[in-house]
């Protein structure tokens, strides 16, 4: 299996750059985080090759809406640079969402106040342009749904709000991030989704209800959602631990290697 830490979760008592040597240590191949802007991207090259990590996806977007018909120009010419960053990265996987995440995880609420009709066609817009350039370059979308617990105004809550805009824009290349947090509090019916998606879900992150904690902390039953995406519906790409510890750091990394 494919296991990803994310460092803005866990190992947050180092610094950013100290945290990348801590998941080698303990036994992950793969790391990822939010915004890449803000970081020396030149340092992180540097410490994926020193540690002999590999980075599982970052934000394609920062700043700009996917579906504010007033950010277009703007989210497109961001995107352009995720991609350059992504291939000095080795990346082949950009999260892109419906209300950018910025530094820090802040989001824009830009474009809020438009209508549902204006936001999923101004969606559908971007993501066939981008789907274009993804392909091209060897990349992957992760499109993510997100709680209004953890993002209040957040406008692809549930995974059809995001689904249903990937199939018709139909590219092999874009793809539902499937947070199993964050759908367990806004839709629960988890095993019925999954098969439902399977086509198109490229990413997992992992995190418990409630607290988000490690698998095993609270309602979820990780054990039979593992095998029904690993051995049923086969799939193969990365488990993302998007997580902070219930109790210690050691409790939690028994827990993620268990899974």
């Amino acid at each position: 299996m494919k296991k990803s830490i994310c460092i803005e979760k866990l190992f947050v008592d180092l610094p950013f750059y100290d945290r990348f040597p801590m998941v080698r240590k303990n036994g992950f191949d793969y790391v990822e985080f939010g915004s890449w802007a803000q970081h020396d991207i030149k340092k992180i090259k540097s410490l994926l090759e020193e540690n002999r990590l590999q980075l599982g996806c970052f934000s394609g977007d920062k700043d700009y809406n996917l579906i504010d018909p007033a950010h277009c120009k703007e989210f497109l010419e961001y995107f352009k640079r995720s991609v350059e960053a992504a291939h000095f990265l080795d990346c082949k996987n950009l999260v892109i969402h419906s209300n950018a995440l910025g530094e820090e995880g802040r989001m824009c609420t830009d474009g809020n106040d438009l209508n549902d009709r204006t936001k999923i066609a101004c969606a559908t817009k971007n993501l066939l342009e981008i789907s274009k350039i993804a392909e091209a370059e060897g990349l992957y979308l992760q499109v993510e749904p997100v709680s209004t617990y953890a993002k209040p105004g957040y406008y692809m809550t549930t995974s059809d709000s995001a689904a249903d805009i990937i199939r018709v824009v139909g590219s092999p290349n874009v793809k539902l991030l499937y947070d199993i947090y964050h759908m367990q509090l806004m839709e629960g019916d988890l095993v019925n989704t999954l098969r439902r998606n399977a086509d198109i879900i490229g990413y997992i992150h992992i995190g418990d209800v409630p607290g988000r904690h490690e698998p095993g902390t609270g309602e979820i039953n990780y054990p039979y959602l593992k095998h029904v995406l690993v051995d049923e519906l086969g799939f193969d790409g990365i488990f993302a631990f998007e997580l902070s510890p219930l109790t210690t750091m050691d409790a939690c990394l028994e827990a993620m290697h268990a899974f």
